[in-house]
């Protein structure tokens, strides 16, 4: 009998005690000064551990644990728990959301873009659970790129573009350029500024002035030429290994997907518009500004018909209306457009 009493004590003793803490370790692959690291992810980590009552603690290293293409590698073989990664780097295996990422979509408004694309995700694309071995905490779309000239002339014309060499990321902008019969030098945007300062291009694509400037380019370009909607915007996943997400109690996931998702999508996007904004007014004292003609544009959405017709025919395969899909996640854009 008293080796029963003391059985079900400890049971319930153990039962009455708080569940132990659970400590995640999310990588930035940025700078820690970046606004990603000191804006984001340090107030997320203190919300995330306000919400849960200390049982979910968020420690960011003060340097990224591993380069760029290997934070979904690195966060599926457990050297950290969470961490974001460019879609770009998924491309081979994820489709669907890399809508964000199809030329002429989005624009300047990376607030926009975010929450548009965290909607589609969540109305057309969450079914196909092609984050394998994560749980996707967020997403998130950087303001459009346009075009630099690393010369005296101007980017006003599609074979202004193709008629030189160009940096661009890997992808889709490299895709529409090398198409047209252009010369493409493409890699991780971190290491942009060692090819332009070799002077191997003539120009770079794709990236936001702001982006431009912290990569150390934007001051080797002698003018910028934008359009209204952008050949590319970079979009980008926040996501956690499935092992750490099962270890937290379905109270302490909800609290966290309400400070993630839409929330997380919004806070992103918003920073980084404000300070790509900030950037572009300032542009007109350091380079020729020029805005794209609608002849330009035209010839560039022409263009761009492979990388959309190559990600319709796999949204196809995956028994989704990659159309449909589309023209949601533009009309979401449009709509927060329209209400700001």
């Amino acid at each position: 009998m008293k080796t029963i009493l003391c059985t079900a004590l400890t049971a319930s003793t153990l039962l009455a005690s708080p569940a132990a803490a659970k400590e995640l370790l999310v990588n930035c692959l940025w700078p820690a000064q970046h606004f990603f690291c000191a804006e984001v992810l340090g107030p997320w980590a203190e919300d995330v551990a306000a919400a849960t009552e200390g049982r979910v603690t968020v420690s960011v290293p003060p340097r990224s644990l591993a380069p760029p293409p290997k934070q979904v590698e690195s966060i599926r073989g457990g050297l950290f728990d969470a961490g974001f990664t460019f879609n770009g780097f998924l491309a081979d295996e994820i489709a669907g959301p890399l809508v964000a990422m199809m030329p002429f979509t989005g624009t300047g408004d990376g607030r926009a873009s975010s929450l548009a694309l965290w909607r589609t995700y969540e109305t057309h694309l969450s079914g196909l659970d092609e984050y394998d071995g994560l749980h996707l905490l967020s997403v998130f779309v950087a303001p459009g790129g346009d075009f630099y000239s690393l010369n005296d002339t101007p980017i006003e014309t599609l074979a202004d573009a193709t008629g030189r060499k160009m940096w661009a990321l890997p992808g889709v902008t490299s895709a529409i350029l090398s198409a047209g019969g252009g010369g493409v030098v493409s890699g991780p945007a971190i290491q942009m500024a060692e090819t332009i300062q070799s002077g191997v291009v003539d120009g770079f694509v794709g990236i936001p002035p702001w982006d431009a400037e912290k990569f150390n380019a934007l001051q080797y370009a002698r003018s910028i030429t934008v359009t209204r909607k952008k050949i590319f915007t970079p979009a980008f996943s926040f996501v956690i290994s499935d092992a750490a997400w099962e270890g937290i109690s379905a109270q302490d996931q909800a609290a966290i997907m309400a400070l993630s998702g839409a929330a997380f999508a919004e806070t992103v996007g918003t920073i980084w518009t404000d300070l790509n904004d900030a950037k572009m007014q300032s542009l007109d004292a350091q380079m020729q500004v020029i805005q794209a003609s609608p002849a330009f544009e035209a010839e560039l959405l022409a263009a761009s018909g492979g990388p959309v017709a190559g990600w319709l025919k796999r949204m196809e395969a995956l028994g989704l209306d990659g159309e449909a899909v589309l023209a949601f996640y533009e009309a979401q854009i449009a709509a927060e457009l329209t209400s700001n």
